[in-house]
Order: structure tokens, then sequence, then C-alpha cells
């Protein structure tokens, strides 16, 4: 895959699962993701260029998300169809349980701990 040389640098990958037709943004083990970090990985899932296109979330091992990045993916005009948050440790569970509880997404958004499960959520959900 052409990976680009700055996405080494962000503690997330994202890229385009045909099979699934989602855009899947994993973060790394221990990942905080500041405004910054949001920002990066909104274009990134932008720069796949499938336009509004459901989206999974692999935030299982993710340690924190700052007020400015939950404010960020709640108010970006970004274009996706739905989120499912794959969440597995208490702190994943307690980050997507606040970031739904916002109430202000403008796309379905759910939490799921199961992978399968998620993406079964996100087919019903294509435009």
């Amino acid at each position: 895959m052409g990976d680009m040389s700055v996405a080494s640098e962000e503690p997330f990958r994202v890229w385009w699962d045909e099979a699934a037709g989602v855009s899947r943004t994993q973060w790394a083990p221990g990942a905080v993701c500041g405004l910054a970090e949001a920002q990066a990985s909104v274009a990134a899932v932008e720069a796949l260029g499938h336009g509004a296109a459901p989206a999974l979330i692999d935030m299982r091992q993710m340690s924190r998300i700052d007020r400015a990045a939950r404010e960020h993916f709640t108010n970006s005009p970004g274009e996706v169809a739905a989120v499912g948050l794959l969440v597995g440790s208490a702190v994943s569970k307690m980050i997507a349980n606040f970031m739904i509880g916002m109430q202000r997404m403008r796309f379905p958004v759910r939490m799921f701990t199961d992978e399968s499960a998620a993406l079964d959520w996100l087919d019903d959900h294509r435009q």
C-alpha cells in the first residue's frame, strides 16, 4: 500500500476496506487524541475519496480523547453515513459512551464490542 510518510507519525491508521465498503480508523495502543489528531483523522478519511460512507473506528486501545477532539468529531462537517465505535477496554467504553451521550452527531453512532456486528450495522447505513 502507498502509505504517506506523515501517516506513520500519527497515532492512528486510516484505510478503505473494499470488502466491507467502509472506511476504517484504527487507533494505536495508548493513543491520546487531541484536536490535531482528530482533525488529521477526519482529513485522512475524507482523503480516501469515498464520500459519505460508513466508518468503523477501532478505539479499543485508545487511552484518552481531549474535549477539543470530541467537539471536533461532533461538529466537523466531515462526510460520513454512520459511525461504528469498536470498544473493548473500560476506558474505550467510557470514551464511546461520552461521545454518544453528546447527542450532537448529525449521523447515527453506535458502540460495539464485536467487529462483525458493527460491520452488519454499518452495512444498513449505506447511502
